[in-house]
């Protein structure tokens, strides 16, 4: 499934990139985008853009940390309708809540849960139906955001318990500390923050319940315009999610799939076939695509690449990548700007 980013966010951010003297147009000509989509206040753009964009302002700057620097940077309006409906809850917890319903409107794949467990709240992002990693700098700016925000519509100095990220870990860490003055853990599952639970019941300094409850119906009537938002997900998108799950940890196998979606081995082999496909030939589309991005990034070893990918064995992962691309991943890797 395309997943599509609203643009007022992405303008937030390239406000916010210009303020550190990164050029919006030079971002956005560097993704195959120009300035006159400043005209549509209802554009979107493509998950593939976004992540391009966070790559070229990590590139384009000399900040390791670039997505807390942005974070920091970014403007309220940048949240546009989201922000004042989110900043008009009667507390923290409901903020946190209408922050994980409305999120489908800046990021279709984006999905964010809240757990409370004993005396810890802990809030999660992730984008389970997007095959490759999320930037650093994006993984970054999420966390920070939701620490601004839950300052500032608080008026508290709210420190977290912990905080998770996605992403390896920088040699210079410094950052993270000076701004969540708590402990970063690196290469998560999911990018998430700790709170202590009492947090959730804390007013919010801008509470307008009436306010709040015109821009819940505005939002989710946002929401249900979406495109595909009147179908449910299909079959092989379900099975492209879990497998992308699995690859990140669990198990991307066509029983422990069925199992999570709560249908039988061989009804789920049915229906993929019905639909032209078979978890197989998914799994090994996800391989690719993800082999080709880790082998691009030149920060893994081969073998790196084939344990994550789920390959028993360096040898196994070679005959695969020779089968999908013709080539080997050594070749490919000697190749400059290799594309496949």
């Amino acid at each position: 499934m395309p997943y599509t980013v609203w643009f007022t966010f992405v303008q937030g951010i390239l406000d916010a990139a210009l303020k550190i003297n990164l050029k919006a147009d030079a971002l956005l000509s560097a993704i195959g985008l120009d300035s006159s989509i400043f005209q549509d206040t209802d554009a979107r753009i493509s998950h593939e853009k976004f992540d391009a964009l966070w790559r070229e302002i990590a590139q384009s700057s000399t900040e390791e940390a670039i997505g807390l620097r942005i974070a920091q940077l970014i403007e309220p309006a940048a949240f546009d309708v989201i922000g004042y409906a989110v900043g008009s809850c009667p507390t923290l917890g409901e903020a946190l809540s209408r922050i994980e319903r409305y999120s489908g409107l800046v990021h279709e794949g984006e999905k964010w849960t809240l757990e409370t467990n004993g005396k810890v709240m802990r809030i999660t992002q992730a984008m389970p139906g997007v095959h490759l990693p999320l930037p650093g700098a994006v993984c970054q700016c999420v966390m920070a955001s939701i620490l601004l925000f839950s300052r500032k519509m608080t008026g508290l100095d709210c420190v977290p318990l912990r905080v998770g990220f996605q992403h390896k870990q920088p040699e210079d860490i410094s950052a993270y500390h000076r701004l969540f003055r708590a402990p970063s853990e690196f290469e998560q599952p999911v990018n998430f923050i700790d709170w202590d639970v009492t947090l959730l019941e804390q007013p919010l300094i801008k509470s307008d319940p009436g306010l709040c409850a015109v821009l819940d119906r505005y939002i989710m009537e946002l929401l249900a315009k979406l495109p595909g938002k009147d179908s449910k997900e299909s079959i092989v998108d379900s099975v492209r999610r879990e497998i992308s799950v699995g690859l990140r940890g669990g198990n991307p196998g066509l029983e422990a799939i069925a199992f999570r979606l709560a249908i039988a081995p061989r009804t789920l082999q049915r229906k993929l076939k019905e639909s032209g496909t078979s978890h197989q030939e998914l799994l090994d589309e996800m391989r690719r695509e993800l082999s080709i991005h880790y082998l691009q990034e030149r920060q893994m070893a081969v073998c790196e690449v084939a344990f994550l990918l789920g390959f028993s064995e360096t040898s196994a992962f070679h005959r695969a990548f020779k089968r999908w691309t013709g080539t080997t991943p050594g070749e490919f890797r000697r190749t400059p700007h290799s594309a496949l």
